[in-house]
């Protein structure tokens, strides 16, 4: 565990741990409170009850002058002494003192502060634990964050570094000779790095569409002849059936470069790759290695293998959506993947 996942953990864990124990400290108190009324209730009704029998050998009794009406027939703790007072029939200057014992009233007080200090010390334990497993859980998405941001992170280096060290190789080939071949290799590195800044652009922005006709044959070739020198080994079968679509271009060119790259990446040596494009649809189907579950690969930072950073098929569901189009996906391990994009 990393020092600012354990910092946080102990954080989450004092303040839950902290607002629970508060809780359960005035839980208690009430809980002693009402123990102890119940004490004096049952002791005043003792008293009372021997107010009439003189029965019970622990009560005492007493005669003494009558000094507050207003103590009579109340249950009266002082310091070592507990009592209450009863008039005396046809009496007006003394009243009657009933005395319960005070040993026994602090014996039966301090099994009721035990209890409820059992009880309190239990629950606390009960709480600590919970505290753990409470701060544990509220990290868990924290560190699922850290976790796939540390993977982006380390994907995005990877990704960065290959097309970088080509432009770097090949202008080392530039200043020893001119070489039409290495300038070549730069350019498609510098599409490549392109290519990645315009996913993670695509992430962070929410831009209004601009919609007008584009000349989709002239796009798609483009992305052809910049797939083909890349993956050399894969056959393109194009059948492009209109000339013009009315379509955002930016959005439009990053659905169909991502599906490309997707179709090349994963797919088989000597593999092939189908796209097709009518007014009502756009349809890519390659011969790769195909997807296990079609029904994740369109989550964020989805992977089935260690290539890629999982922001493709994301992306292009965003702007589908975006530019109200829906998109289909089939695909069979080891067979390929077909996805089709209909368009409005």
């Amino acid at each position: 565990m990393k020092k600012s996942e354990k910092e946080s953990l102990l954080k989450s864990f004092f303040l839950f741990f902290t607002t629970l124990t508060i809780l359960n400290a005035i839980i208690f108190i009430l809980y002693f409170n009402e123990q102890k009324n119940s004490l004096h209730i049952e002791i005043f009704n003792k008293i009372k009850l021997y107010n009439y029998t003189f029965t019970d050998k622990d009560i005492k009794v007493d005669i003494v002058p009558i000094q507050n009406k207003k103590n009579l027939f109340n249950l009266n703790i002082k310091t070592n002494e507990i009592f209450a007072y009863f008039d005396i029939p046809n009496s007006k200057t003394s009243t009657l003192k009933i005395i319960y014992p005070y040993n026994k009233y602090r014996e039966k007080l301090s099994k009721i502060k035990e209890k409820s200090l059992l009880y309190f010390f239990l629950s606390s334990i009960m709480l600590f634990i919970l505290s753990i497993f409470y701060s544990i859980y509220a990290l868990s998405p924290l560190k699922n964050a850290f976790r796939l941001l540390d993977e982006f992170l380390k994907d995005i280096i990877h990704d960065l570094n290959t097309p970088i060290s080509s432009i770097l190789l090949n202008l080392q080939i530039l200043k020893q000779k001119k070489s039409d071949e290495a300038i070549k290799r730069i350019e498609f590195s510098a599409r490549n790095i392109s290519s990645l800044y315009g996913n993670l652009e695509m992430i962070i922005k929410n831009n209004n569409i601009d919609i007008k006709k584009i000349e989709i044959k002239q796009l798609i070739y483009e992305k052809i002849d910049y797939y083909k020198y890349i993956y050399p080994h894969i056959d393109f079968i194009v059948d492009i059936q209109v000339s013009q679509l009315k379509t955002s271009k930016d959005e439009f060119t990053r659905i169909v470069d991502n599906l490309l790259s997707n179709a090349c990446k994963y797919n088989k040596q000597n593999g092939k790759i189908i796209i097709k494009i009518d007014k009502y649809r756009l349809t890519i189907e390659d011969s790769g290695i195909g997807i296990k579950n079609t029904n994740k690969v369109f989550d964020r930072y989805y992977k089935e293998t260690d290539r890629g950073i999982g922001l493709g098929l994301d992306i292009v569901q965003k702007l589908t959506k975006k530019l109200g189009y829906t998109i289909k996906i089939q695909s069979k391990v080891d067979i390929g993947t077909k996805i089709e994009v209909t368009f409005r």
